[in-house]
Formats: C-alpha cells, sequence, structure tokens
C-alpha cells in the first residue's frame, strides 16, 4: 500500500470501512446498494454507479486497490460524506469537520403502539436484493457485523493455529456460507475465497488427525460452493480447478455424501460446457458411492443423470433417471449435509426444475409444459422462499419455452417476467443459456412477423448480453 499511499496523500481505506461496520453493512450489502442507486441522482451528481463487488469494496477497505473516480462519488453519494470524510484524501483548506451523517435510511413504520420500528430489510421477486441496509441498533446488524469482523481477524492473522474455538468459528461461518448460495451464490465469492484461504492455512500447519478431517471436509465445501460459482461466472475451467481441490479434501475427510456432492458438481459444470457425455462420466463415478449415502443428494445424482443423457437425444434414458431420481426422493434419509442445509441439501422443487430441464431437451416432449409447472408451482410454495434462484428461474424459462414452442409467445412473455427483471449479476451461465433457447423458439419461422414474439426474442437478447462483473481468480 506504501506507493498507493504516496500516490493518494491523505488516503486512509480503514475510514470507509469503519464507516460500512457504523451502519451494520456486510460487504455484499454494501455491493447490492451501490449498484441500485439511483440513476437520475447519480447522472446529476455526474457518476455512473458502479456494478459493485464484495470483492472490489474489500481491496477499497483494505487499501490494496484505490478506488476509481465512479466508486468514489458513489461511496460519497451512499454516505452522504464528502472524499476526505471517507478519506480518499487530505480535506482542502476550505473544508470544516462535517456533522455525522448517514445515508438514507429505511422508512419507519409506526405501529398501534405508537412505537416506532424500522420496517425489516425487503426483497424484490427473483433478485434476492435487499433494498434497505440492516440497522446497528437491530440485533441481526450487529452479530453480523460482529462476525464479519472476527472472521476477518482470522483471516488477516499471519499465523493461525487450529484451535477449537477456531475450528467452531470457521464452521458457523462455512455454514453460513452454505446456507446462503441459494439465494446469494456469486455475491459470496469474496467470503469463500477468505473461508478457503483460512482453512488450506490451518491445515499447512500442525493439526491433530481429527481436527485435519474437520477442516479437509470444511474446505471441500468451501472449494465445492466456488466450484458452482465459476460455473455460474461460466468460467467453466476454473470451476474444475475447484471442484478438483473439492474432491481431493472430501476423500481426505473420507465422506461419502461430500464425494458425492462434488462430483455432482463437476457433472455440472461438463454439462454447462456443452459436454454431457462427459457429465455421465461424473455421475457413474457419483453413483460409486450411492451404497454409502442416503441424504437427499442422491436424487441430484439421477436427475442430472436424466439432464446429460436428454442432451445425447436418449429419452428412454432421460424417463429412467427421471423416475430413478423420484424413487430415490422417497427413500432418502437426512444426512449431515441435509442438516447444514443451503446448497448442500436438494429440495424437491430443485429436483423438479432438473427434471423438466432434461424433458426440454427431447424434441416434442408432450409432458414438458405440466413438468415445468410443477417445477415453477413448487418454487412458490411458502417454504421455498430460500431456495436456489438459478433454480427457480429455470423453471419459469422452462415453462416459458414449452410455450413458445406450442405457439404461445404471449404466455412465454408471462413465464418470462420474473426471470427478465433479475439483474446483471444474477444472470448466471445458466440463466443465459437457458433463455437464448427460448430467443431460438422464438424466431421460428412458424410465428412470422409476429410482434409479440419478435420484440420478446429482441428483449431476451440483450438480456443476455449483460453479465455479473464478479470474477474468480484463474
Amino acid at each position: 500500500m506504501s506507493r498507493l499511499a504516496d500516490q493518494h496523500p491523505g488516503w486512509h481505506p480503514e475510514r470507509l470501512r469503519q464507516r460500512r461496520v457504523k451502519l451494520g453493512l456486510t460487504l455484499t450489502t454494501l455491493a447490492d446498494q451501490l449498484r441500485n442507486l439511483d440513476r437520475e441522482q447519480a447522472r446529476q451528481a455526474d457518476f455512473i454507479p458502479p456494478m459493485a463487488s464484495p470483492e472490489v469494496i474489500g481491496t477499497h477497505e483494505r487499501g490494496t486497490t484505490y478506488p476509481g473516480k465512479d466508486y468514489r462519488a458513489a461511496y460519497c453519494h451512499f454516505f452522504q460524506a464528502s472524499e476526505a470524510d471517507l478519506g480518499f484524501r487530505r480535506p482542502y483548506p476550505h473544508e470544516t469537520p462535517p456533522a455525522t451523517s448517514h445515508p438514507q435510511q429505511p422508512p419507519v413504520e409506526v405501529s398501534n403502539d405508537r412505537t416506532q420500528h424500522p420496517r425489516p430489510p425487503s426483497y424484490s421477486g427473483l433478485t434476492g436484493a435487499r433494498l434497505v441496509p440492516p440497522l446497528t441498533d437491530r440485533p441481526e446488524g450487529r452479530i453480523m457485523t460482529g462476525a464479519d469482523e472476527t472472521f476477518d481477524f482470522i483471516v488477516n492473522a499471519e499465523r493461525a493455529a487450529a484451535r477449537p474455538e477456531v475450528l467452531d468459528l470457521l464452521q458457523q461461518q462455512v455454514r453460513a456460507l452454505a446456507i446462503a448460495f441459494p439465494t446469494e451464490a456469486t455475491n459470496l465469492v469474496g467470503p469463500l475465497l477468505d473461508a478457503q484461504k483460512v482453512t488450506f492455512r490451518l491445515l499447512d500447519g500442525p493439526t491433530h488427525p481429527d481436527q485435519a478431517r474437520d477442516l479437509y471436509f470444511l474446505a471441500a465445501i468451501v472449494s465445492g460452493l466456488l466450484a458452482r460459482a465459476g460455473v455460474d461466472l461460466s468460467q467453466i475451467s476454473t470451476a474444475h480447478i475447484y471442484a478438483r481441490a473439492a474432491y481431493l479434501c472430501a476423500d481426505r475427510a473420507d465422506h461419502p455424501g461430500l464425494r458425492t456432492w462434488i462430483r455432482v458438481e463437476q457433472a455440472r459444470a461438463a454439462y454447462w460446457a456443452g459436454a454431457p457425455g462427459e457429465a455421465l462420466r461424473y455421475l457413474s463415478l457419483a453413483e460409486q458411492n450411492a451404497h454409502q449415502v442416503h441424504g437427499s443428494i442422491l436424487t441430484e445424482v439421477f436427475a442430472n443423470t436424466a439432464r446429460a443423457h436428454a442432451a445425447l437425444g436418449n429419452a428412454e434414458g432421460t424417463r429412467t433417471a427421471i423416475a430413478r431420481a423420484a424413487d430415490v426422493r422417497d427413500l432418502t434419509q437426512p444426512d449431515d449435509l441435509d442438516e447444514i442445509g443451503g446448497e448442500l441439501t436438494t429440495p424437491l422443487a430443485v429436483q423438479l426444475f432438473v427434471a423438466s430441464d432434461a424433458l426440454s431437451l427431447l424434441p416434442d416432449e408432450p409432458t414438458a409444459e405440466q413438468a415445468a409447472l410443477h417445477a415453477v408451482e413448487a418454487f412458490a410454495e411458502p417454504d421455498a422462499a430460500d431456495l436456489s434462484y438459478g433454480s427457480r428461474a429455470g423453471a419459469h424459462i422452462n415453462l416459458a419455452l414449452a410455450r413458445a414452442r406450442h405457439g404461445d409467445p404471449d404466455g412465454a412473455r408471462d413465464a418470462l417476467t420474473p426471470v427478465l427483471t433479475l439483474p446483471a449479476a444474477r444472470r448466471n451461465h445458466g440463466i443465459r443459456t437457458l433463455t437464448g433457447r427460448v430467443q431460438t423458439a422464438l424466431t421460428d419461422p412458424r410465428y412470422g412477423r409476429s410482434r409479440r414474439a419478435l420484440d420478446t426474442a429482441a428483449e431476451i437478447e440483450a438480456y443476455r448480453q449483460v453479465t455479473s462483473p464478479v470474477r474468480l481468480p484463474e
């Protein structure tokens, strides 16, 4: 940082972090707020809201990267502070210390007892984006910020021993990441890389065999989630590297369930890379652990097998695997991965989406629309709010695809409505690929010059051009 500090006199990166922490904001929440700043207000202030990510904000706070013009302007606009207040430069002679200021606070509700209460964070459709930041005087805000601070201490510690309290904290962090991943996904790349760094650092030091097994278990989860993020970000080769590291860790942890989960992740990476035959090879390897696994991950093995068969044009193999996934669902019993939950468990809605995805690949499949509708309905259940936004979007897209193929462009557009509102950061590889299939269907010669079909196809084309700015280290 010394060279950067010389280039930017008066730069104090810790002040930005202090502002964020004071308001109880996580890096992810602050990134969401910056990306969603009012564009008209930003235009009047002569800046463009940046495609902020937790990783980039973290480099600003640590002093490893000096914020660019738009980032500095966005920070100043959000925190209602000057560049000097936020530590980007020295104060000018005419500037006076400002009064304490705060960014826009959420509206206040007045209950019947006349006591004022801040409204809880709200979410919008499939986006899952927080519309208001948590407040420091709310317990969850204090807990979240405290956990971030404590974990950052471990991440930045020069040496860390595998003491029980360190392992406990790391287990809590990894569990929280796994639970949050279905709705946050690539927003968690920074914290996942930090967690991986800690587990690998601890494994490099002296550890008791039982501790090593626990650490390998955690490292496998984190590396597996990074592999999934790599697929979402269209970094398939990088995803395979993380997946191989994850499998090595799962093997050393001697955990059949984790080995199975990671084989599924490898198969998923191969499938989305356009290699369904390679995906089947990984899924065949996953089946080798089937007799030792009784959790919901087994349903993923057969559901993804169905999709790979469908991509190869094997209709019989597709239907057999879908039926087998349904049979396995009836026999599964929750295991330790299901108990963690989040991305480590396979809800019925996700299984139904993958099955509908498989059927959508078969030509003239009469059950494709009904299968997609079942998946959409499963995601609409009250207990499905925290499930994968990517699979939720995929179910809607498959429904749109079936309707487009049946000559119903209006129904296709209606099914796509919640998907087309997703911000760029959530338009992952799978969503862009699936919407591309709908675009192709809507440009079929049967539609001729249908304005509805052409407009929706053009809307999809523009939608698919904008992607997440987040990248995994290559």
